[in-house]
């Protein structure tokens, strides 16, 4: 079934991308870097076994990569280090740490024209997502994989300041993907800020 559906998505987005007017197709690339902001649990199959905590993982420093041609865009994002916490009733324990490598193919979408260099956009696609753990406490590499790996629907709102060939980026994406109780609700979010560079 999840398989029907990205068939679908990457159908749709095809025949979107060919129904565009013919233009001139620039190259660019932005180096990104900024804040990832998990807004789901990693697992909460922890909750069915009665257990009255949560683990979270804490915002981290993220990095990216984009690169569009045209309005498809190549988007990599990637965290390191973010720790795995556990909330009980003496407080707060570190459980461990982990890293994500997400990605995805969109289409960018401007609504509106560029005025005095500044435009708005907004993008939709198709990706992925890798998530890795390493943890210090005993026992939880039985509920934990150790390396998951999904797909994700991705989308995000954004704009650009250029001057020229070069500009400044802010975005905010979002990686949705099936939590471990079947239901798309788990969100891995990134705040970035780049440079934008036109490369013809």
């Amino acid at each position: 079934m999840l398989r029907n559906v990205w068939s679908v998505l990457a159908a749709g987005t095809f025949i979107l991308l060919c129904g565009m007017p013919v233009r001139a197709q620039t190259l660019s690339v932005t180096p990104l870097a900024g804040a990832y902001i998990p807004t789901g649990n990693f697992q909460e199959l922890l909750d069915n076994a009665g257990e009255l905590w949560e683990v979270e993982r804490s915002t981290e420093l993220a990095v990216g990569l984009n690169v569009q041609l045209g309005s498809l865009r190549g988007s990599l994002a990637y965290i390191t280090g973010a720790e795995m916490t556990r909330e009980g009733v003496t407080g707060t324990e570190n459980l461990g740490d982990g890293s994500l490598l997400a990605g995805a193919l969109d289409l960018v979408v401007r609504p509106i024209p560029r005025i005095l260099g500044f435009q708005a956009y907004v993008l939709g696609g198709i990706g992925f997502k890798r998530e890795s753990y390493s943890y210090d406490r005993d026992g939880f590499q039985d509920p934990f994989p150790s390396d998951e790996r999904k797909g994700t629907a991705h989308f995000g709102v954004g704009a650009d300041f250029m001057l020229g060939r070069i500009g400044v980026v802010a975005e905010v994406t979002d990686f949705l993907s099936r939590s471990e109780t079947g239901n798309w609700d788990q969100h891995d979010a990134f705040a970035m800020v780049g440079l934008r560079i036109g490369l013809f």
